[in-house]
């Protein structure tokens, strides 16, 4: 696994004293222990070595580093301060002076997985340990000559052109600093490569990396020594693997259990400290040296990477943790991989891996994450040659090749399978049926806002089967769909059909009457391939949060519905998040093709007009509406910035006291890590200490009080109302929020009420332990669709605009944001400045306005490769799709002429129906002048 991130003056201080002291920790112990002493510290790895990648020999003479250093040699820590505090280079060359705010580095984290940490400190004898340690070196190698070959770049100004042009440096260099603690002070075997950001170019001349480009190759780089690792420690030590996660490209040992690693993979950070409650924030809004001392001490050993590695090893060993081998599981892990390695990794194979991509337009570097976790361990070429091999022989290039000025992750590529399944769908959309148009009375529109009452007019008299609606956050929706269930009940008494991702979602759609019957998606086509479901011209399928569907669902289901003749109301907004681990991007193609789409424009949500505004330029606005919309933000205090420990203490402050007030508050956040943080600490606020608790999922300890998550559908437990007992509830959903209100320890289950509707269980104990976490806090993914008072969102500054645009819309009274940046762990704990310890920053609301406007920039939409290729100029389009653009124009030309032709039909049917009722009654008030009248 690799991590990334920026380094700021003084930052190097924390990786340089860190070695100096734990190199004396050695000396001393090596005086002291004798023969164990000395053999410990011949496996110490943690001095500072160079690192060089790309033309090595090169960069290293450029930058003034002998052969002896560019071959692994130590680096002097004085060379290095100078270099990443001052841009000034072992060889005494000086690029541009840093600004107050410049990167003086990167610090790219490579960390072997767990169980690898922990054999090799506490099984590993002297052939495993080196093993493993010159296994772990040549991963990071090889990581670190694809990013030199893919990231290492400069840019420079084109006086001709007046972009500035990528150069390719010679070689990329920096330093290894190798640990071997987590900040619990558990085995934890993991390198920073400290690269500075002042590197020679190949006239010797010191200039900037391109941050950009090292960042967006950082996660495949990762792939990369994590699939070389693998391979290094099976060829040389026979090792078998569970396993790859396709998250992480990351796996485990096999034959290690798992019982074993999660009892040594204690975490610590000042984000978990603060949830625990081990750290407090000051009356001036800071975090001082003393309450992170403390907090330290409460829950690690103190700067246990400072302790020789004779003494960390006899800890570990001491430890009653101890480990777990299951032999069984190892052998049946290695007859799993030989089975495997019959299969040759030919071209069949890496596409059937490459399909599982969750993006229908890729980078190269996309490609190579999913790829990763497929690359054998037992191959004669490296995986980083297999990878880049397999992503040429596969890849369907969607962009010519870059100009100067473009990165490498400006290149868009795609798959013929993914083109396939796009156009797949796209021949089910002109489906038409006169008999699925639904009746409408003027009385069920009455209610409805004019776009809604034009919207739903519209889709109800449409003879397509395929009908997207559109509309923002707030938009009312759901009222829209009520509207039309009550119109197909008039259609021989048809039937209305709610599906969504979600079943959380299908139930509230359901509750307020949007349709008769509901399912997730998931459960619906698992129906309808059972024939356990049935649809005829009758049914009106109504599909929620069509944009988190993904397009291989969509077509499966589309498929079936217009077979059957049924309409689809396709109802979401293409502008919040897509489908998770699934290829989007076709619902909103759909609304951009598909002429007979409907559209709602108005907010209603927010009962401030301005905000409503506001959230509008937040979904898609242009520059000046997106600028009027953050100053609106900022004037109105709904940001602020800083560390992610204030950012989220802020949050929890005001959170509570929208609750207190009676509010129905949320409090959302970008990722699990920070939900269990603020969840823990608000669960330490709203529970006594001491308090019996049941054990519930993620470790959390649920008591009496608190508010907690159900996190996987389970139709089969019982629920109940206490005052009216012949209703049944729904069933319980991922993604409920509930209250606990009696927990019996001994039988480790929990009664809870549903907030939702106020229905009961008791939860079984199984289902406690495994998928029930604290529920004070969110994903902002989870809350999509929800709607409170008010919103407290906790985000960091790499956030998306689609999640910033989720967050920020689920409040009806207000929706703040408390934006934090990240902290590299040399900055977390080290020094900002020289004799300064500064943990705590919060910053001025202008820089949350900054912050804020990085993170629309970071518009990241789901598109398929035929919008992708619709939207790109024919010059760049590469000439083997130039004819699938040309289908698509026009496929989307015919689309239009008959939508418009169908229009001119329904006014002319209009007009004649007019002067027929015109007609009638003026032949009604003739018969009616004289009829029965005699004339005197």
């Amino acid at each position: 696994m690799l991590t990334i991130s920026k380094l700021k003056r003084w930052s190097i201080s924390y990786y340089i004293d860190t070695a100096d002291t734990a190199a004396r920790a050695g000396r001393d112990a090596r005086a002291d222990g004798g023969g164990l002493g000395e053999y410990y510290s011949e496996h110490d790895t943690r001095t500072p070595v160079w690192i060089c990648a790309g033309d090595a020999r090169t960069a290293a003479k450029l930058l003034g580093l002998s052969d002896l250093q560019r071959a692994g040699g130590e680096a002097e820590p004085a060379l290095v301060a100078h270099w990443l505090d001052d841009g000034i280079a072992p060889n005494g060359a000086m690029g541009r002076t840093f600004g107050t705010r410049g990167v003086h580095g990167f610090d790219l984290t490579f960390s072997a997985p767990k169980s690898v940490s922990l054999l090799r400190v506490l099984r590993g004898d002297d052939v495993v340990q080196k093993g493993i340690a010159d296994a772990h070196t040549t991963a990071i190698s090889e990581a670190m000559e694809y990013l030199a070959q893919h990231a290492g770049y400069s840019r420079v100004h084109n006086p001709v052109t007046g972009e500035k042009d990528l150069v390719r440096l010679p070689g990329v260099v920096g330093i290894a600093y190798q640990h071997e603690t987590s900040r619990c002070g558990d085995p934890h075997l993991h390198t920073h490569v400290v690269v500075p950001n002042r590197q020679a170019r190949a006239d010797g001349r010191l200039v900037s990396l391109d941050g950009t480009s090292l960042f967006h190759e950082a996660k495949a780089a990762g792939v990369i020594y994590q699939a070389t690792l693998r391979r290094e420690l099976q060829r040389s030590l026979g090792f078998e693997w569970e396993q790859v996660d396709p998250g992480t490209g990351m796996a485990e040992l096999a034959g290690m259990s798992r019982e074993t690693i999660t009892a040594w993979s204690r975490r610590s950070s000042q984000l978990r400290e603060w949830a625990a409650g081990h750290l407090e924030q000051g009356e001036d809004g800071t975090w001082s040296a003393a309450q992170l001392g403390t907090a330290q001490k409460a829950t690690r050993p103190s700067k246990p990477e400072e302790l020789a590695w004779s003494t960390l090893v006899a800890q570990w060993r001491a430890d009653p943790r101890g480990m777990d081998i299951d032999r069984a599981q190892f052998l049946a892990a290695r007859a799993a991989r030989r089975a495997h390695a019959r299969s040759a990794f030919d071209r069949a194979r890496v596409l059937a891996a490459a399909e599982t991509i969750d993006k229908a337009v890729f980078t190269r570097a996309d490609l190579i994450e999913v790829l990763g976790a497929q690359v054998p361990v037992d191959s004669e070429l490296s995986p980083r040659e297999m990878l880049e091999r397999a992503v040429d022989a596969v890849s369907v290039r969607l962009t010519a090749p870059r100009a100067a000025h473009q990165r490498e992750g400006h290149e868009r590529f795609t798959l013929d399978a993914i083109l396939a399944e796009e156009a797949a769908v796209m021949d089910l959309v002109d489906a038409r049926n006169e008999r699925a148009q639904l009746w409408l009375p003027a009385r069920d529109t009455a209610g409805l806002s004019a776009d809604q009452r034009a919207a739903v007019t519209a889709i109800a008299r449409s003879p397509w089967l395929v009908q997207p609606l559109t509309a923002p956050a707030g938009a009312g929706k759901t009222t829209c769909l009520r509207t039309l269930a009550a119109a197909a009940h008039g259609v021989a008494r048809g039937t209305a059909i709610v599906l969504a991702p979600t079943g959380k979602a299908v139930d509230v759609a359901l509750r307020e009457g949007a349709g008769d019957q509901g399912y997730t998606v998931a459960k619906a086509l698992q129906m309808l391939d059972k024939n356990e479901l049935e649809l005829d011209r009758f049914s009106l399928v109504i599909v929620d949060e069509a944009a988190m569907v993904g397009t291989s669902d969509l077509r499966r289901l589309l498929t079936v519905t217009t077979q059957a003749g049924a309409k689809t109301i396709l109802v979401g907004d293409p502008h919040q998040l897509a489908p998770v681990k699934a290829r989007g991007g076709m619902f909103a193609q759909l609304c951009e093709d598909l002429p007979w789409t409907q559209t709602l424009s108005e907010v209603w949500r927010m009962h401030d007009a301005d905000e409503r505004e506001a959230s509008l330029a937040l979904r898609d606005g242009d520059q000046k509406s997106v600028s009027r919309a953050v100053e609106w933000y900022r004037r109105h205090d709904r940001l602020c910035c800083g560390d992610e420990v204030t950012m989220a203490a802020d949050a929890v402050t005001a959170y509570k006291k929208d609750i207190a007030a009676g509010k129905d508050a949320l409090l959302l956040c970008d990722t699990k890590e920070m939900a269990d943080a603020l969840n823990r600490r608000l669960h330490h606020e709203s529970v006594a200490a001491g308090a019996a608790t049941v054990a519930g999922a993620r470790g959390h300890q649920l008591a009496v009080g608190d508010l907690i998550l159900t996190r996987q559908n389970d139709a089969s437990i019982p629920l109940r109302y206490r005052d009216n007992q012949s209703v049944e509830p729904g069933p319980v959903r991922n993604g409920q929020r509930w209250q606990v209100e009696k927990v019996h320890t001994g039988h480790q289950q929990v009664l809870a009420r549903r907030l939702d509707d106020n229905a009961y269980t008791i939860f079984p104990t199984d289902y406690t332990r495994t998928h029930i976490t604290y529920g004070y806090a969110l994903t902002v993914h989870s809350a999509q669709g929800v709607t409170a008072d008010t919103t407290h969102a906790v985000l960091g500054e790499t956030s998306s605009r689609a999640l910033l645009y989720v967050a920020m819309t689920r409040g009806r009274q207000a929706n703040s944001a408390h934006i934090f940046r990240h902290m590299p762990e040399g900055q977390e704990h080290g020094r900002h400045e020289p004799e300064v310890t500064q943990v705590s920053e919060c910053g001025t609301a202008l820089q949350a306005a900054d912050l804020l406007r990085a993170i629309l920039a970071n518009d990241q939409p789901n598109v398929t490769a035929h919008t992708y290729t619709a939207q790109a100029s024919q010059a760049a389009v590469p000439a083997g799709l130039r004819s699938i653009r040309a289908q698509h124009a026009e496929a989307v030309g015919r689309r239009v002429a008959g939508y418009r032709a169908w229009l001119t039909d329904q006014a002319a049917r209009s007009i004649d129906a007019d002067r027929v009722r015109e007609r009638s009654a003026s032949r009604s008030r003739e018969l009616s002048s004289d009829y029965g009248i005699e004339r005197v």
